[in-house]
């Protein structure tokens, strides 16, 4: 079946800082008012939520598992992973087929990135504290320079950028096991996968589920649209007001984590290549920034081409002829789509084409940029790490360099670099746009945004930092 798992985040604050549909927090419906239960299934084994711990654990073990490949024994373990509950936080709807490494990673990064973005903030500015107020720590003297225009030597410092991103990687990967009182609905883990009486009540109760959490939050993926059970699950979510929806697409998800890594790769490249002389600072710029942005330009054109599909995906649905695993289950759900929406499945059609088709498309576009502040934030986590390592590097220097470096380095890490990353997208996006741009022509039209915004930032280098520090010096005494 495609599926779906809940999350139960109360006190986990990531979540919220991630949202990006939220219509406030609904009333919830307790479990043991809207559940239907028959025959000799105990309410025990039909109320279950998998806590996050044992959903992330195992770099998403679980959640990378494929229940029908697994013999009996392992398929009763994945059970005996969830709980009892009364409520469920979050419904998480997914396809079964899709990659469980991207839905792994999608999850940490909304559940967790809030949380390691802070410990790498919190990390650099502690070792940046440590320097500057008890005791430098070591550096190598091959990373030194002469600074001709402020007369001083400057040896660059490794240890808040490492130490900042290290700090959020230990997060990503141990940060689920803060989360114990998180409970999901992850289909196979919730649902018993090996008593065909359980396992169908459990399915024949998705609408209780639904209505028992807090959101719906979906894995979109380009084949989430196609998929009978998915598309039955958010119209049920639609149906019952006050139940947040947020969309997650994996694909974009997964391209903001490899940027965390090119932001990481670009900080030490700027590092490494900064002591050549004056101008290692834009060359390192350059070579740094180029490739980055060209990824984010990949990003928005790939947004723009699932975001096509899943219109065209909404304009052809039928409930009839969408996918799903198992044939037996569609009858099922026919009888509940009819229950729910006045007896016809051409009525639940249309509001798949309609209601449902205009939310989820609000959902994806209707802020101005691709991602969220927060979600730009994550994505350019290294940069006040790399920025403190900067600030770490000039500790000797003059008041005047250090306020315009200051300036430079709040503004770049908070506001330059996540427009022009977001900026970079919207371009990638228009890219998609123009169809007479295929093949290499689009790697070279990401190439030349990567050459624009690179150029830009260092512009701005120039203008807030350099400039200043040019001016307190006597650089203009040249002009009278």
């Amino acid at each position: 079946m495609g599926n779906q798992g809940q999350e139960a985040q109360q006190p986990c604050h990531a979540q919220q800082w991630c949202a990006s549909i939220c219509c406030g927090c609904p009333s919830l419906t307790r479990l043991d008012t809207v559940l239907d239960i028959e025959g000799p299934i105990k309410a025990e084994e039909l109320w279950r939520g998998v806590p996050l711990r044992n959903l992330l654990s195992g770099f998403g073990r679980v959640i990378r598992t494929r229940p029908d490949t697994l013999p009996v024994a392992e398929r009763a373990k994945l059970f005996r992973l969830s709980r009892q509950v009364d409520t469920f936080d979050i419904f998480i709807s997914h396809v079964c087929g899709t990659s469980g490494f991207m839905k792994y990673i999608t999850l940490v990064m909304d559940q967790i990135g809030w949380c390691a973005f802070v410990a790498a903030l919190v990390a650099s500015c502690v070792l940046f504290v440590l320097q500057a107020c008890w005791h430098q720590l070591p550096r190598a003297v091959y990373f030194t320079r002469y600074d001709s225009m402020l007369g001083v030597f400057i040896t660059a410092s490794f240890w808040e950028l490492l130490g900042g991103v290290t700090s959020a990687w230990l997060v990503y990967a141990l940060g689920h096991l803060s989360c114990r009182r998180i409970y999901c609905f992850f289909d196979f883990a919730s649902i018993s996968q090996t008593r065909v009486d359980l396992k169908a009540a459990g399915i024949s109760n998705i609408p209780a589920f639904i209505r028992a959490s807090r959101e719906l939050l979906v894995l979109w993926d380009e084949n989430y649209f196609s998929r009978l059970w998915c598309v039955y699950e958010l119209a049920v979510a639609q149906s019952v007001r006050g139940i947040p929806i947020r969309n997650l697409p994996m694909h974009v998800y997964v391209l903001l984590a490899l940027g965390q890594l090119c932001w990481f790769a670009a900080g030490m490249i700027y590092l490494l290549v900064t002591p050549w002389d004056f101008w290692g600072g834009h060359f390192g710029t350059l070579s740094a920034g180029i490739p980055v942005f060209a990824l984010q330009a990949h990003a928005g054109c790939t947004f723009a081409r699932l975001y096509r599909k899943l219109q065209e995906q909404f304009e052809s649905f039928d409930v009839r002829g969408a996918l799903i695993s198992y044939e037996s289950d569609r009858r099922s759900i026919c009888v509940s789509i009819e229950e729910l929406f006045g007896g016809s499945l051409d009525t639940f059609n249309h509001q798949v084409r309609t209601n449902l088709k205009a939310a989820v498309l609000h959902s994806l576009t209707g802020q101005r940029a691709m991602l969220t502040y927060r979600g730009l934030l994550w994505q350019t986590l290294p940069a006040m790490p790399l920025m403190f390592s900067t600030f770490s590097s000039t500790l000797h220097l003059p008041l005047y360099h250090h306020v315009s470096h200051y300036l430079f380095g709040v503004t770049f890490g908070f506001c330059v670099l996540p427009t022009s990353s977001a900026a970079a997208m919207e371009l990638g996006k228009r890219i998609a746009a123009c169809t007479s741009m295929t093949g290499p022509m689009t790697a070279i039209g990401h190439a030349g945004v990567g050459i624009l915004f690179a150029s830009f930032l260092c512009g701005w280098y120039q203008l807030v930092w350099i400039l200043p520090c040019w001016v307190s010096v006597g650089g203009m005494h040249e002009f009278g």
